[in-house]
């Protein structure tokens, strides 16, 4: 789980060897695009949640400040969602002038609930090993 709420926050992700290419890469571009006013504090603007494989619903709720994956919570509750491939972004508004974007690896141990909501929504080709 990651959560990056300030600009060093953002750099040490965005600097990280360890942190998937794709990831970096969708961070910096919304960063580049959120980021224009350099006289306020990023945490005014936006904070960024990394979902990553192994999360549980409880880590999770607590790093985006409301239930997102469990049955009770409003699924699916984001503003848009876009399918990037590897990794699901989820844009939430919370305020006027304050949003979010959570990030959700697409893969089997990515907690269940949540995945499948990004899966449903995905606009992915059928394999053709799955038509009938």
């Amino acid at each position: 789980m990651l959560s990056l709420v300030d600009r060093d926050a953002v750099t040490a992700a965005l600097t990280d060897p360890g942190l998937d290419p794709h990831l970096r890469a969708l961070i910096g571009l919304r960063v580049w695009q959120l980021d224009t006013e350099r006289d306020r504090p990023l945490s005014d603007i936006v904070q960024f949640v990394v979902v990553q494989p192994g999360d549980t619903s409880e880590v999770i709720h607590k790093a985006v400040g409301f239930p997102i994956t469990w049955d009770q919570a409003e699924q699916p509750g984001w503003e848009w969602m876009e399918d990037h491939g590897p990794w699901f972004e989820l844009a939430y508004v919370l305020t006027d002038d304050f949003g979010m974007l959570v990030f959700v690896a697409d893969d089997p141990r990515t907690n269940a609930v949540l995945r499948f909501n990004c899966l449903a929504v995905a606009d992915r080709p059928i394999p053709p090993e799955n038509k009938q």
